[in-house]
């Protein structure tokens, strides 16, 4: 999909373009066309509700940091990780919010040598652009263009990057070992975000629970949009939302819902969310082995269903040519995982890539890591803190196994995701699948 954005006069321009459609008189039919509306737009939303949350919440709520810098986590995640769902235990975060309002933003990198990096430019979508080896190769001196904006011819030598949002999340990972936390802090602290101009942007506050509130929900998605814009492509369907309040001349207030349209408004949320919920699994193709292959990471098009349960089970996932992984919440059987049981897993053959791999295992009720015995998270290659790299049989279970090849499990329901950062031809190609998860 290509996302243009809007600048603030075609957003305004958008939004007044017509009244909002007719709304039945009839209190039920009001009612019903609520709840219709009210589920398309948390469909729709979901990933820049999300996304418009953590803004709020990373730059101007408790602990925050500015626009356009840098929040750096100096360890791996652990289940006290506050940031979104599924995060991995291979590399340390970085997270910025770049403000575009007053013009280009510089991006300086140091020199990484060999070690994977990547920072991930996510538009108020989710769509996904990497400034990496992969894409970018030896650079490391780039300038991002707003939206809509001429880029600026000024001999730097820089790499011109357009953007498609006002503001974008630059989600950056950097690759860490067992023992050299201390070099990619150093890493970190030296990558630099230099904006050129002033910010037209004024602070918001986080409008509550958007997961479980509709009123935050949709309070939050009309601000969002009012500030990020919508792609071209989705001038119908944002156009209906204004039957409930959204995007329309006035910001959303749900004070001026009737009666009749609020409890439909909050009937279409609650049933859109458990929708998404209830399909955290059907992310992408069902491989042989049981696993399933996520599919349209960071670029789900007008798959808006499949683009909302993937960032409800993990906010900013990256495109599959940078990271392709697959998920199991089921052994080889179709069973569902139970961590009071034990499994394994016979990797004989790793998966190819050019940088690294790993398993991680999640709790399947939060997406949020176990508390594991040791921090035992994830085995794989010799990343995220893990001392050495495992082949072979890989035991998952409560149980403590030999060598490093266990991954300890909760006293419940879990799932796990497989990561192959910078993946190789037989993975790209679909030639290579994970091996069956097996119960012993």
């Amino acid at each position: 999909m290509v996302f243009r954005g809007q600048t603030p006069t075609e957003a305004v321009r958008a939004a007044s373009a017509g009244r909002a459609d007719a709304l039945p008189a009839d209190p039920e039919q009001r009612r019903l066309r609520a709840r219709t509306l009210a589920s398309l737009a948390t469909v729709y939303g979901l990933p820049a509700v999300l996304q418009h949350d953590l803004l709020r919440r990373e730059v101007w709520g408790p602990d925050a940091s500015p626009l356009s810098t840098f929040r750096h986590e100096r360890a791996v995640a652990t289940p006290q990780f506050a940031g979104f769902r599924v995060p991995n235990v291979d590399t340390l975060y970085s997270s910025a919010w770049v403000d575009l309002t007053g013009g280009p933003v510089d991006v300086t990198l140091p020199d990484l040598g060999g070690r994977y990096y990547t920072l991930q430019l996510l538009d108020a979508f989710s769509n996904a652009t990497n400034l990496s080896r992969r894409t970018a190769g030896d650079a490391r001196r780039f300038t991002l263009v707003p939206p809509g904006a001429t880029p600026p011819d000024d001999g730097s030598g820089r790499m011109l990057v357009q953007v498609d949002s006002r503001v974008t999340w630059v989600l950056m990972r950097i690759q860490v070992g067992a023992d050299d936390h201390e070099v990619v802090r150093a890493l970190q602290d030296q990558v630099a975000l230099e904006p050129r101009g002033g910010s037209s942007i004024a602070p918001e506050a986080a409008a509550g629970d958007v997961e479980t509130e509709v009123d935050a929900f949709l309070e939050t998605l009309d601000a969002a949009l009012r500030l990020q814009g919508h792609p071209p492509e989705d001038d119908a369907l944002v156009a209906q939302l204004r039957s409930i309040g959204i995007a329309g001349t006035d910001p959303f207030d749900a004070r001026l819902l009737d009666e009749a349209t609020a409890l439909g408004v909050g009937d279409g949320f609650a049933e859109a969310m458990e929708l998404v919920s209830a399909n955290r699994s059907l992310l992408g193709t069902p491989t042989p082995g049981g696993w399933t292959r996520v599919a349209d990471k960071g670029s789900h098009g007008a798959n808006h269903l499949n683009r909302a349960i993937m960032n409800y089970v993990g906010l900013g996932a990256n495109v599959e040519e940078e990271n392709t992984s697959f998920n199991t919440y089921v052994d080889a059987d179709g069973q569902p995982l139970d961590g009071r049981r034990a499994y394994e897993i016979s990797l004989d053959a790793p998966p190819d890539c050019d940088a690294f791999w790993s398993i991680t295992l999640y709790e399947a009720a939060t997406g949020m890591l176990y508390d594991a015995p040791d921090g035992r998270h994830g085995v794989g290659s010799a990343s995220g803190g893990r001392g050495a790299a495992v082949s072979g049989r890989i035991v998952v279970g409560p149980d403590r196994a030999d060598g490093d090849a266990w991954l300890p499990t909760p006293p419940g329901p879990f799932f796990l995701v497989l990561r192959i950062y910078a993946p190789g031809a037989a993975v790209v190609s679909h030639a290579w699948t994970p091996p069956p998860l097996r119960a012993r």
